[in-house]
């Protein structure tokens, strides 16, 4: 079945166009799920760490803009933000039969001439869109040369590039052949912005790591956290909420907010109660996620979420925010595999901890939730919709 799945697309010429890719996060996985669809295909982004994407994206051939030579441009992502629509729109596709592009900022902009274009958008960028929660990094957390450009970048983006930037972001959008949207929610942000109607095709889960695990169905007394330390993503919430509760919580991860959060637990008294695991390998995060009481996934505005899918394909509940994506992938009802929280606020899911029993759940019940998403099922139904779209042509 799935050689069957990787050969319907190996002959369709693919140029997949991505934001800058530097870390591994979900757009990242994403990506790896489009090249699994299509072997042949090319990466092109704006820069990229050549380490990362040769260990995360083996033979895969990868193309960059003039972007690749600039200096710092790691640490100097937000100023260097005013050169990333020039880049995407630099790149040629001659070769190429369709133009693939992910995006939650510019990577849509490339131009394809007399190619198809289908973007997967997670997103029409957040940070022109929709600033609550996903601001940009706060300048009072940027030091020297970086703060400096941080707050020259701020003052040129809000009186003049904003305006433009949204004008040509929705140009970018309706000029795509066709945009596929990750989930109901960014269906209806496109909607809104774009007004486009936008296709719904999830992402891929790869759950293969779990393939050479034993299967836990006796969970142990402690929660989990799993992803990116960031403010965003809810890590404070949580932190908070369980040392109100009195339960354990393990943080696996690494992000720009990780200092601040073990100096937090510190100022609390709580470092026997939480505990720092820093950064994980796939098989380690699944083998915490079989044996947790359950995943905490406390974010607001997700698009679509592929950590609790990879809790409930670890036989694991989740107990998420009643907002976003998790609300296509994790069920209430019959097969229960997750409770949500209403207010995001700490006594609210610190009530939710208090009362939380794994045994009103059933490990394989969540377990064939998660295969509704699983990468089989994406790349089946986007090389079909790729062939589609090329056949219209």
């Amino acid at each position: 079945m799935k050689r069957k799945l990787r050969n319907r697309g190996a002959n369709i010429k693919v140029a997949v166009v991505t934001d800058p890719l530097y870390k591994r996060g979900g757009a990242e996985d994403h990506i790896r799920g489009i090249l699994q669809a299509f072997p042949k295909a090319e990466l092109f982004t704006a820069y990229h760490d050549p380490k990362f994407t040769t260990d995360y994206y083996p033979h895969v051939k990868v193309h960059h803009s003039f972007m690749q030579y600039l200096p710092k441009k790691f640490d100097l992502k937000y100023p260097y933000m005013l050169f990333l629509p020039g880049a995407y729109r630099s790149f040629k596709f001659d070769k190429f039969d369709i133009v693939v592009s992910i995006s939650i900022s510019f990577a849509k902009f490339a131009k394809t001439k007399n190619i198809p274009h289908v973007n997967i958008c997670m997103s029409p960028p957040k940070f022109l869109w929709q600033k609550e929660g996903r601001t940009l990094k706060s300048k009072d957390k940027l030091t020297g040369l970086n703060r400096f450009l941080f707050g020259m970048y701020g003052s040129l983006v809000e009186p003049f590039l904003e305006k433009k930037w949204k004008k040509w972001d929705i140009q970018a959008a309706k000029q795509c052949t066709k945009i596929i949207a990750t989930s109901k929610v960014v269906q209806a942000r496109i909607k809104k912005i774009y007004d486009i109607d936008a296709d719904i095709i999830y992402p891929p889960v790869d759950t293969k790591p779990l393939e050479g695990l034993k299967k836990i169905d006796k969970k142990e007394n402690w929660f989990l956290y799993s992803g990116r330390v960031e403010t965003y993503k809810g890590v404070k919430l949580a932190i908070q909420a369980c040392i109100k509760a009195g339960a354990p919580l393990k943080v696996a991860g690494k992000g720009d907010d990780l200092d601040a959060m073990q100096a937090l637990v510190q100022k609390l008294n709580a470092k026997g109660l939480v505990k720092f695991l820093g950064y994980i390998s796939d098989e380690e995060k699944f083998d915490l996620m079989s044996r947790t009481k359950a995943l905490l996934f406390p974010v607001r505005h997700e698009d679509f979420g592929m950590v609790p899918v990879e809790a409930n394909a670890s036989g694991t509940p989740v107990i998420a925010f009643r907002e976003g994506g998790v609300l296509e992938t994790i069920s209430e009802e019959n097969p229960r595999t997750g409770v949500f929280f209403d207010e995001y606020k700490v006594d609210a899911l610190a009530k939710v901890l208090k009362n939380f029993k794994s045994s009103d759940f059933l490990p394989e019940n969540c377990r064939k939730q998660a295969n509704n998403f699983a990468s089989e099922i994406f790349v089946y139904k986007l090389q079909n919709y790729v062939k589609d779209v090329l056949q219209k042509k």
